[in-house]
Parts: C-alpha cells; sequence; structure tokens
C-alpha cells in the first residue's frame, strides 16, 4: 500500500513540475468539440465545434473571438396533434469573444471560460456558454482542454399563429425567436 501511495505522490508531482504553462504575451487558439445537453421547455440535443483565436497576456489570462458550427437537430412540440414550436434541422453559426482564465501554471491547471456573442444565421440571437475545467499541458504552448458548462441561447422557431377557417384544421406560423438552454461537455485543443 505504501508503494502504491509513493507512486501516486510521485506522478503527481512530476505532472505538477513538466509542461508547465509558462506562456505569456503570445497568439492563442483553441478548437473544441462538444454536446449540448437540451434542458428546460426546449430539450434540444446538439454536437457543437468552436474555434477561438486571441492574445495571452501571461500565463492566467486570455482574451480573443472565435467562430462555431452548431449542428442542430429537427424540433416539434412533444406530445401534440399540432405542434405548438418545430424547426427543421440546421447549422447554427454562432460568433463570440472569448474570455479565459487559468488558475496556475502547473501541467494540470483548472480554468472558467465565458463565451458571449451572437447567432448570424437562421434569425437566432444570443449565444452565451460559461464553463469551467481543467487543462492538461501536453507541452509549454499546447494542452488538452476538458470543461462541462451551461450554455444560453435564441433559436428561432416556427410557431403555431392561427387557425385560418372555423371548419378546418389550416393553420399558420408565424417566426419567433425563444430562448433555450443547456448542459455542455467539451473536449478542445489549445495552440
Amino acid at each position: 500500500m505504501k508503494k502504491v501511495l509513493f507512486v501516486l505522490i510521485a506522478i503527481l508531482v512530476s505532472l505538477s513540475v513538466n509542461a508547465q504553462n509558462v506562456s505569456g504575451k503570445c497568439y492563442r487558439g483553441f478548437a473544441d468539440l462538444g454536446y449540448t445537453i437540451g434542458l428546460g421547455d426546449y430539450e434540444m440535443g446538439r454536437v457543437e465545434i468552436n474555434t477561438s483565436h486571441g492574445y495571452q497576456f501571461n500565463p492566467y489570462i486570455y482574451l480573443g473571438a472565435g467562430l462555431g458550427f452548431h449542428f442542430m437537430p429537427e424540433y416539434k412540440t412533444p406530445g401534440m396533434s399540432i405542434a405548438l414550436d418545430e424547426r427543421e434541422s440546421s447549422v447554427e453559426i454562432p460568433f463570440f469573444a472569448n474570455f479565459r482564465a487559468n488558475f496556475t501554471k502547473t501541467k494540470v491547471s483548472p480554468f472558467v471560460d465565458a463565451k458571449v456573442g451572437s447567432y448570424i444565421t437562421n434569425g437566432s440571437g444570443l449565444y452565451a456558454s460559461v464553463s469551467a475545467g481543467c487543462r492538461i499541458a501536453t507541452t509549454p504552448k499546447q494542452g488538452v482542454n476538458i470543461s462541462v458548462g451551461y450554455t444560453y441561447a435564441k433559436y428561432e422557431f416556427q410557431t403555431f399563429d392561427r387557425f385560418t377557417s372555423t371548419s378546418n384544421m389550416n393553420y399558420t406560423r408565424a417566426g419567433r425567436v425563444l430562448d433555450t438552454e443547456g448542459l455542455t461537455i467539451k473536449v478542445g485543443y489549445e495552440f
């Protein structure tokens, strides 16, 4: 048991000594692949690919801008013969500002990340994402990131508007931007 404990301590110490994030005052890029589990009224799961590029001011603070591709599935209000809200599957593209803070300069470092912007496609609106995670350095200027967070977005839906006749079930729909939210899990690489 003592040998196992010693080996674990030696590994943890070596993780904090080798490949530290000591870079600062330089360009930094991020690429993330994630999945958002829909929560609330509109439980739409979606795959997200985001990239952000900007400036690393010191080993702790990063500020940049980015672009994403969010693959949205088809949605219809469940349990209704005439869906109240619906939307076709689409690719939503957000443009956002990105702030990130690393808490340590060790090989394994906790971080927080915030993205705020707007979708530039399909009549959608605000995009905001806040996450916390762990950076695992592979070299002093590169690393793998794993995070969990909360995403808030406004998407345009086609909403039931009104029946067009009293004698049949014909109806019209109107576009309406609605709030959605989700729990996001991401894996990324920084360079």
